[in-house]
């Protein structure tokens, strides 16, 4: 038997007791756990560094501005000589940077962000702001920097690792070709893709190829007015891709736009049909009245057809 203040001190404890139950009770339902960011970069383009062999090489990631769930993601791959952003579109605009005008990249990029999806595009190593020297590019090199780059968008937490598509420009086409038997690849985008990579015989004359054997280096000029120089080991590397065999063994979704007007890759659009031909799956072909970058020295009009091209191919197969 307890007696009388030994009831009444075990009461006020019992109560002190049930009353921090409560306030536990209640403070556990009344903090809600915070939602984790995907990324805290919504709705921004962010440089990156990856690295390669020992090797750094820059890319830039643009991101949706509303992300509640991992998107798809897209690769995009300059061309012969590209860099991430490439070739300036006429009459189009960059208002925060002196008014220049914008990439065709970056054009796609910002215009997939405002579809949903995650892109990357890349710099390979030794072009525009990436490690090492453009004399020593080889077109396995940058077939590597893109495998790498894949990983790096498939590891980002805003992104479906499960969505992915790789979109290439000119030798990008061909190197998104080659990408098309890596498992993480569900969706294949072709601009003006190069069906044969014998660039060798395209742009050097008689004479500059016997420099070349002898020198192991040449320079040289190219269509549309550059001049650049390469070593041996660009023009042996590119008798190591394959693009339409590459394209015989991909299942997934294929889509090809070129122009009818394209000198570079030439006839069209006969050699785009050569992927259609070799690919075994769903697949498009589009057809432009452009040249092989879209017309983009007079202005955005087919290039945007190629991007809402693009998009919609997307959507149907990563947004089903």
């Amino acid at each position: 038997m307890f007696k009388k203040g030994q009831v009444k001190i075990g009461t006020v404890i019992i109560l002190v007791i049930i009353a921090l139950l409560i306030g536990i009770v209640g403070t556990y339902f009344s903090v809600k756990p915070k939602k984790t960011k995907l990324t805290p970069y919504a709705g921004k383009q962010v440089d990156i560094i990856m690295n390669n062999n020992g090797m750094n090489f820059v890319g830039t990631i643009v991101y949706p501005s509303n992300i509640d769930k991992p998107c798809p993601g897209v690769l995009l791959l300059p061309g012969f000589m590209g860099e991430r952003d490439e070739l300036p579109v006429v009459n189009t605009y960059v208002p925060a940077e002196g008014s220049r005008p914008q990439g065709m990249w970056e054009r796609t990029a910002l215009k997939l962000a405002e579809a949903g999806y995650v892109s990357l595009r890349i710099d390979y190593r030794g072009s525009g702001k990436s490690e090492g020297y453009w004399q020593d590019t080889t077109v396995t090199g940058e077939l590597s920097d893109a495998k790498v780059a894949l990983k790096y968008l498939s590891e980002n937490p805003a992104v479906d690792k499960n969505k992915l598509a790789v979109c290439g420009l000119s030798l990008g086409g061909a190197l998104a070709s080659c990408m098309s038997n890596e498992p993480l690849v569900k969706v294949v985008v072709l601009w003006s893709a190069a069906p044969d990579l014998d660039i060798l015989n395209i742009f050097l004359s008689p004479d500059q190829k016997i420099e070349l054997e002898s020198k192991g280096i040449v320079t040289f000029s190219l269509p549309w007015g550059e001049t650049t120089t390469l070593k041996k080991a660009f023009f042996d590397s590119t008798k190591e891709l394959h693009p339409i065999d590459e394209i015989s063994k991909f299942k997934g979704p294929l889509l090809d736009i070129c122009g009818t007007n394209d000198a570079l890759v030439a006839p069209q659009p006969q050699q785009a049909q050569k992927f259609i031909d070799a690919h075994n799956g769903e697949e498009k072909l589009v057809v432009l009245d452009a040249d092989h970058t879209f017309d983009n020295f007079v202005g955005p009009e087919k290039i945007d057809q190629a991007i809402n091209e693009t998009i919609n191919w997307l959507n149907t197969y990563l947004k089903p």
